[in-house]
């Protein structure tokens, strides 16, 4: 009886090397984020609020620009990004409900709502060249400053 759980006790990690291996697990697949295209150096212009501008990258790669959402206020408040699909990456770090809503002129263009405080959401709108705005409509958040500018480029 020893003697067989001495065999046993041996031969066990014999059998757990040859049964594991990469076989039996897969391999994961590195993610790699998809780069963004910066405004070469010395174009930008100080100010208070930088200026997000991101570009799509050849081969398609859709454009993502982050937006925090505050309590009354968007950072950044401007932005540029090259037209096609642009992919909102909206973060409500505020204590209140708000609203990203994209307007041409008087026309509403898009909008997600329900951005409750914690919250993080993509959104992801297709828009051509032109002049847009970003506006929260609750209440009197729009009064209080939670407006921003989009330009969207021909490319």
């Amino acid at each position: 009886m020893i003697r067989s759980r001495a065999l046993i006790g041996l031969a066990l990690p014999l059998v757990l090397v040859a049964c594991g291996g990469t076989a039996a697990t897969p391999t994961p697949v590195p993610v790699t984020p998809a780069p963004a295209t910066a405004a070469p150096s010395g174009e930008a212009e100080a100010s208070e609020e930088p200026e997000a501008s991101l570009g799509a990258v050849d081969g398609g790669v859709a454009t993502t620009v982050e937006v925090t959402i505050k309590d009354y206020a968007f950072e950044p408040a401007t932005i540029t990004a090259p037209a096609g699909e642009i992919t909102f990456v909206l973060n409500n770090t505020g204590s209140q409900e708000h609203e990203f809503e994209i307007f041409k002129g008087d026309a509403v263009v898009d909008e997600a709502e329900g951005l409750v405080p914690g919250l993080a959401r993509d959104f992801v709108v297709t828009l051509p060249a032109g002049e847009y705005t970003y506006v929260c409509k609750l209440a009197d958040h729009e009064a209080r400053g939670m407006t921003g500018t989009l330009t969207v480029t021909a490319g």
